[in-house]
């Protein structure tokens, strides 16, 4: 009897150390899978908006089906946070109309003023500029946006959890937050070193406060489209 006990206990006592050694191996291997990212990328040049605006954009950016995908409406408030050149912009304003508004969100002054060139002509009434900071977007304070957009711009923030709790005050209960994000294996976008994996992603935006309602897999050719709604205790 003693001698089974002892055998078992010497099982039970390799069983766990062989656990935590895996536990240790996975910690450390995600750990360096992580610090091989660098993060936050480096921002947009404004002396490459011309990058921007290639013509040849549209094809696989596919800007229509981004907003019809989020369901932008007519009226609705929006904020288009990392605006850049106002590119998706001022396709949203068009799509909320006159009784919408675009808040076009940039933490580099001289992109804003390319987007006040830009608008100049059209004159949209619907348009707000908001110079933001890299911990905060400035949002207007209130649960009053329908919907938040990042285009190409998560990875160029230096404390997303904390940024986007704050996107999250200002998001309707039911509003949604949708990420676009370059994936590891496409031709073209930012450094490798900068892109960040969907589920790294996934798992900051739930510590921001939010859940994954939706995955956009086949729509974008370059990058993952990912929508989130506020979650609450």
């Amino acid at each position: 009897m003693k001698i089974s006990m002892t055998i078992k206990r010497s099982k039970g006592i390799k069983a766990c150390l062989l656990f935590i050694a895996l536990y240790c191996f996975c910690s450390l291997a995600h750990a360096e899978e992580n610090a091989n990212f660098i993060r936050p990328g480096k921002l947009f040049s404004p002396s490459k908006i011309h990058l921007l605006e290639d013509p040849k954009r549209d094809a696989w950016q596919k800007p229509e089906k981004i907003i019809s995908a989020l369901g932008v409406e007519k009226g609705q408030i929006i904020a288009d946070i990392g605006a850049g050149s106002g590119y998706l912009t001022e396709k949203l304003s068009d799509y909320v109309g006159i009784e919408g508004i675009v808040y076009a969100v940039d933490i580099q002054r001289e992109m804003l003023d390319y987007i006040a060139k830009r608008l100049k002509d059209k004159k949209p009434e619907n348009v707000t500029l908001v110079l933001g900071t890299m911990d905060d977007p400035k949002l207007p304070r209130g649960e009053h946006l329908d919907t938040a957009i990042l285009l190409s711009t998560y990875h160029e923030i230096a404390k997303p959890i904390d940024f986007l709790k704050k996107v999250k005050h200002a998001l309707k209960p039911h509003g949604k937050l949708a990420i676009l994000e370059f994936g590891s294996k496409s031709p073209i976008g930012p450094p490798a070193s900068v892109r960040l994996p969907e589920e790294l992603v996934i798992n900051e935006l739930k510590q921001a406060g939010f859940s994954l309602q939706q995955k956009h897999t086949f729509l974008l050719p370059y990058q993952y489209f990912l929508v989130f709604t506020p979650s609450y205790p």
